[in-house]
């Protein structure tokens, strides 16, 4: 027996038991994970079906005109060819990408099935996955083509400049004794600010919840083999506010630069990059990341988050004393209006630049800059329309408790 007031020894049956308990938790986590990843894969498959049954639309509604107005009008029945033209485009892009997961080397409940053995791969996809998949194209544009290179420039521009400003990278760590200062980059989308980071020096990890974004930033990532390897045409599927039919058909080709290419570049000068793949929230609000991270740099981030005081709580606690965080973006807040799409009661507390500042103040980040900047996002250049916001550009310092 043992000494009294000691804790039994753990016995086998119980070592068994929790070895079990820890399995079977996490063929829970990845079943859940497993149902999340197939369907993205199912509407990045139903992509052209449902892209196509638009431009048929078209097509209907050019069908009813009267056939003077069609006259006018001819050229149209060669932008519907162009449009589905277009939409194969995109279709190989997407068929590239899922090929990628469906190797022996990728995990099994992250492996991408053949669609003859997906038992759901028939069912239609449901307008908001179509939409977010279309959605993928344009941040493709917006990260990773050299046409969106000015609009990278506006978001990405500033906060790179401040980061470069105010932490040191060491020429030599090792006979410095120091190593490249650590920076998240939460809200990482396709990873382009992650791997700018590292290819200044720092050591960046991205985090990311979207598994529309984590299959597509992988891709890029790691399979791209060269400059512009592949086409695509994001502007195909809206017929609004274009000054030609050129325009809308245009193709943007990505990546402009690859990341093997970057990744040479940042290892000369010791950065490195990863990515982290979950909510931000349970991620990084776990102790071993307290006081580990000398800078945190959100953009068009913040206003994501259902309660903003949790995310500049969990910053604050994230980086060291002394370290910095940049903030770029507008408030946009994301779950506003999540009862009129999503039919939920989801919690959003909406704030203004004042709150967020008065809170941040509050949870240890001392606000040193406060500009506000343009930019835009995800923008056609060549629309008519754009949308242009007014965002804050915020430097806050961790300071000492």
């Amino acid at each position: 027996m043992p000494p009294a007031g000691s804790a039994p020894a753990p016995s086998a049956s119980g070592d068994a038991a929790e070895a079990a308990r820890v399995a079977a938790a996490k063929a829970g986590e990845d079943a859940l994970e497993r149902a999340a990843f197939l369907k993205i894969v199912r509407a990045m498959r139903g992509y052209a079906v449902d892209a196509a049954d638009e431009v048929r639309r078209w097509e209907h509604n050019f069908s009813r005109l009267p056939p003077a107005h069609q006259s006018l009008l001819q050229h149209h029945t060669k932008k519907h060819m162009q449009a589905y033209a277009c939409i194969r485009a995109n279709e190989t892009f997407f068929t590239e990408l899922l090929t990628s997961f469906s190797g022996d080397d990728v995990p099994p409940h992250l492996r991408v099935p053949e669609a003859a053995r997906d038992p759901e791969a028939h069912k239609p996809v449901s307008p908001g996955d179509a939409e977010k998949v279309r959605y993928v194209l344009k941040n493709l544009a917006r990260d990773w083509s050299s046409e969106a290179a000015e609009e990278r420039s506006q978001s990405h521009g500033p906060i790179l400049k401040e980061l470069e400003e105010r932490l040191y990278v060491p020429k030599d760590p090792a006979s410095e004794g120091r190593y490249p200062p650590r920076v998240m980059v939460p809200g990482a989308g396709l990873g382009r600010l992650v791997l700018e980071c590292a290819r200044r020096g720092f050591d960046a990890e991205g985090n990311e919840h979207s598994y529309y974004m984590l299959l597509t930033s992988s891709f890029i990532l790691n399979h791209c083999e060269r400059d512009e390897q592949f086409t695509i045409h994001p502007f195909v599927h809206s017929n609004n506010n274009h000054t030609a039919d050129a325009n809308q058909m245009r193709a943007v080709a990505i990546p402009d630069v690859t990341a093997r290419h970057c990744m040479h570049e940042a290892s000369k000068r010791g950065g490195a990059m990863s990515m982290c793949a979950g909510d931000f929230v349970e991620v990084y609000g776990a102790p071993e990341h307290v006081n580990q991270w000398d800078a945190v740099a959100t953009c068009f981030f913040i206003d994501t988050a259902h309660n903003v005081v949790e995310y500049l709580s969990i910053i604050s606690r994230c980086l060291k004393p002394g370290g910095v965080w940049v903030n770029f973006g507008p408030l946009l807040f994301h779950w506003s209006d999540a009862r009129s799409y999503l039919k939920e009661d989801e919690l959003s507390v909406e704030m203004s630049l004042e709150d967020v500042e008065a809170v941040a103040q509050s949870v240890g980040l001392r606000i040193v800059k406060r500009e506000m900047r343009d930019s835009l996002y995800t923008a056609d250049k060549k629309s008519m329309c754009q949308t242009v916001y007014r965002c804050a550009l915020l430097v806050a310092v961790r300071e000492e408790k």
